[in-house]
C-alpha cells in the first residue's frame, strides 16, 4: 500500500511542522528592553568587567543574538548610557519641575543626583565610564547629554531673569555635569566625606563662579543656608530624589 502525498492544492490541508506553536512574534523593542536588563543585573553582580558572554548567559541567549540586538559592545554601552541618562534626566526634572528653582537650587538638584546615581549603582557607573571611554563610538558622554541641555534650559532662564547674558548656558552646563562627574567619581573611591558634604562643597564652587557672572540677581534661596554658601535644600533634594531614583 502506497502513501499518499500531501495535496499540493489551493487550500489543502498541509500537515504541521514540528517545533515551537505558532504565537505571536515578540516585538523586538520588548526583546531589547529584556536584554538590557539582563546586562544591568549581569553588571551588578560581575562588576564593570562583565564581558558580552556574561550578559548574553545572563539573558539566556546566545552572544550571536545579543549581537543582533547591539552590533558590538560599544552598541551595548550606548544603548545603556541612553538609558541611564533618561534615569538621571527624569530624578533632576522631578525636582527642578515641583517650583520655581533659582539657578543654585538647579546646580545642587543637579550634582545631589548624579551622586546619588553612582551611590546606588556603582557597578554600572563603572562599566560605563571604564567602557564607553576606551570604546571606539566613544559613548560615555551620552550618559551626561541630555541632562546638560536641560540644565542649560534652566541656568538660561535664570541668567535672563537675572538680566544677565545667557549664552554661557550651555557650555556652563556641560562643564557643570563634567566637575560633577569628576568630583564624584573621586567621592566614590574616597569616601572620605559624606555625600550630602560633598554637594555643599561642589555646588559652593559652581555658585561662586555663575553668581559672579549675575545669576544671583535672578534670587538666590534665602535663609541660613544660602548666607553660609551652602544648598538650599540638601534634605529636600535627597528625599526627593531617593524617591524618583526608587520609582
Amino acid at each position: 500500500m502506497t502513501s499518499r502525498k500531501p495535496s499540493s492544492r489551493p487550500g489543502a490541508l498541509r500537515p504541521a511542522r514540528p517545533g515551537r506553536p505558532r504565537g505571536p512574534r515578540r516585538d523586538r523593542d520588548e526583546r531589547r528592553v529584556e536584554l538590557l536588563d539582563a546586562a544591568e543585573r549581569a553588571i551588578r553582580r560581575i562588576g564593570p568587567h562583565a564581558s558580552m558572554d556574561h550578559i548574553a548567559a545572563e539573558a539566556g541567549i546566545t552572544k550571536p543574538i545579543l549581537y543582533s540586538h547591539f552590533g558590538d559592545k560599544a552598541g551595548l554601552v550606548t544603548a545603556l548610557a541612553e538609558r541611564v541618562g533618561g534615569r538621571l534626566n527624569e530624578a533632576v526634572l522631578a525636582e527642578l519641575s515641583t517650583t520655581r528653582r533659582s539657578g543654585r537650587e538647579v546646580v545642587a538638584a543637579t550634582i545631589y543626583a548624579f551622586c546619588t546615581f553612582i551611590e546606588t549603582e556603582t557597578e554600572l557607573y563603572r562599566f560605563l565610564i571604564q567602557t564607553a571611554m576606551s570604546a571606539p563610538k566613544r559613548s560615555g558622554p551620552r550618559v551626561a547629554s541630555d541632562i546638560s541641555t536641560e540644565i542649560a534650559v534652566s541656568l538660561g532662564s535664570s541668567l535672563r531673569r537675572a538680566g544677565a547674558d545667557s549664552g554661557a548656558a550651555e557650555p556652563w552646563a556641560f562643564a557643570i555635569v563634567g566637575m560633577t562627574f569628576a568630583g564624584a567619581g573621586w567621592w566614590l573611591e574616597r569616601r572620605s566625606m559624606s555625600k550630602d558634604d560633598l554637594v555643599e562643597y561642589l555646588t559652593q564652587l559652581l555658585w561662586s563662579g555663575l553668581s559672579g557672572a549675575g545669576l544671583a540677581a535672578g534670587g538666590a534661596p534665602s535663609g541660613n543656608g544660602a548666607a553660609e554658601g551652602r544648598p538650599a535644600s540638601v534634605t529636600h533634594l535627597r528625599d526627593r530624589l531617593g524617591d524618583a531614583s526608587g520609582s
